[in-house]
């Protein structure tokens, strides 16, 4: 008896989004905290350049875009399971690539670092969402986005919290400590391990009696037939702007932080953006979840408050921003350094909150597409908006790595936020979904949840 409650608690899907989450605070969550440093908490003291870390990232974000496109199908040939495991192991690398670059000055090692993070990476990513947004029952999958994404905010917490502890004293701007990166590698290793706890598909039995749709078996051609389907899918293909350009802010602000803050400023930034974040990842969820307003209600009304609070977000580091530039000489903001540090400083965690809501928000948002519900197009679909995600982020961090002025930068991101608006409001408000679902109702019957609800009762009365 014991015995069956802890199997069925282990092979529970809140139990699996736990162990992706940890996963994801290994890896995408511990690259996040080095990124939160400022430019891998790499910015030379005389001059401040970024550079080398943002070329780094545009390596790894250039393979993801193609990798990423294609992970879906391998998520769908070996499991989640063994996909987010390979993924893991590849990222690792990456840690120890900043640890040489920041003490031994070595590049080339940090270059091939983010080579196998790119790989890593798509294989990641894909399988880490398709767990995320495919596994929770429908009225659950708001509390569980946002657990997945607040566990991962772990690694920027644990990561500032360790970075502020060794840099409390470091009252300049620059690198950071070199044994700072010890301790994030050290947890950037346990990524794999924790991916080998996780249940394979066919074993995780949902709350409500069903199970997770997965491939039994899949080819090539059949994995190609199904990501061309999903790419003549209207409802997603209106989602794809949010996700190419959504993230292009993160990498200006990495730049905004390097160029103008202290080491220990920007090690307080770090551990802030985690709380801030892991708060706005969970809360976003449970709103998505309330049951007494209707899926399209919320939809809506979630929309509309992301809208407007990431476009003052935006607008507020514009006028910080252009007072920057106008500045004769670059300043570097200490703790206590008065009210423009303080607006300065505050505007970057006011971002960083909205920015979760919002990637906590389009997830949620991928999982209601429709014609996404068949046997693997869950994992199809998250490796294309993926993909499209990662192509926003190559070409951000390419721009990050040229001396381009972070006026410019903050310009485009900003210009790129607000083309995502319109097609996005079609997508919420325009029942673009509702043709998709006959379509594919039509093509497999079979995978719908109703179909597995009755195959497992009818399993029971046997």
């Amino acid at each position: 008896m014991v015995f069956d409650r802890v199997k069925k608690a282990y092979r529970s899907c809140l139990l699996q989004i736990i162990l992706v989450g940890l996963v994801a605070f290994c890896e995408p969550g511990i690259w996040t905290a080095l990124n939160n440093l400022g430019a891998g908490g790499n910015a030379s003291a005389s001059h401040f350049r970024p550079f080398l870390n943002n070329a780094a990232n545009a390596l790894t974000y250039g393979l993801m875009s193609v990798g990423c496109f294609l992970a879906g199908g391998v998520t769908n040939k070996i499991t989640a399971k063994w996909t987010l495991f390979v993924g893991a192991a590849f990222y690792t690398p990456y840690a120890a690539g900043l640890y040489c670059n920041n003490r031994f000055g070595n590049e080339w090692f940090l270059l091939l670092a983010a080579g196998l993070c790119g790989v890593g990476a798509s294989l990641l990513w894909a399988s880490e969402a398709a767990i995320a947004v495919g596994y929770p029952e429908e009225e659950k999958r708001g509390r569980y986005v946002g657990i997945w994404m607040g566990i991962r905010q772990l690694g920027p917490l644990v990561g500032g919290s360790i970075s502020l502890a060794l840099n409390i004293n470091t009252a300049h701007v620059g690198k950071v400590t070199y044994t700072t990166y010890l301790g994030l590698v050290a947890i950037s290793c346990l990524g794999a391990p924790f991916a080998l706890l996780l249940s394979q598909p066919q074993d995780v039995i949902r709350s409500n009696g069903t199970k997770i749709p997965y491939m039994k078996n899949t080819t090539l051609g059949i994995e190609f037939r199904g990501i061309w389907r999903q790419l003549r899918n209207k409802y997603m293909l209106l989602l794809i702007p949010v996700f190419l350009a959504g993230q292009f802010g993160v990498t200006y602000q990495g730049n905004y932080l390097t160029s103008y803050f202290t080491v220990r400023s920007r090690a307080l930034a770090s551990f802030l953006t985690a709380v801030v974040g892991a708060t706005a990842n969970i809360s976003t969820g449970i709103i998505l979840d309330l049951k007494y307003v209707s899926r399209e209600a919320r939809s809506k009304a979630v929309y509309v408050f992301v809208l407007v609070f990431v476009t003052a977000a935006w607008i507020w580091n514009a006028v910080t921003q252009v007072k920057l530039s106008r500045m004769a000489e670059t300043p570097a903001f200490d703790l206590g350094d008065g009210p423009f540090f303080n607006s300065a400083f505050t505007v970057y965690i006011f971002f960083k909150f909205f920015y979760e809501v919002l990637q906590t928000y389009v997830y949620w948002l991928m999982a209601e597409i429709r014609g996404a519900q068949g046997d693997g197009d869950i994992a199809r679909t998250t490796g294309i908006l993926r993909s499209w995600e990662s192509i926003g982020s190559t070409i951000a961090y390419a721009v990050g790595a040229t001396h381009w002025p972070n006026l410019n930068q903050m310009i485009l991101g900003f210009a790129l936020w607000g083309f995502t608006i319109p097609f996005t409001i079609l997508a919420v408000f325009g029942h673009w979904n509702e043709s998709e679902t006959h379509e594919v109702q039509g093509q497999s019957d079979s995978s719908s949840l109703e179909a597995q609800r009755v195959v497992i009762n009818s399993e029971g009365k046997d």
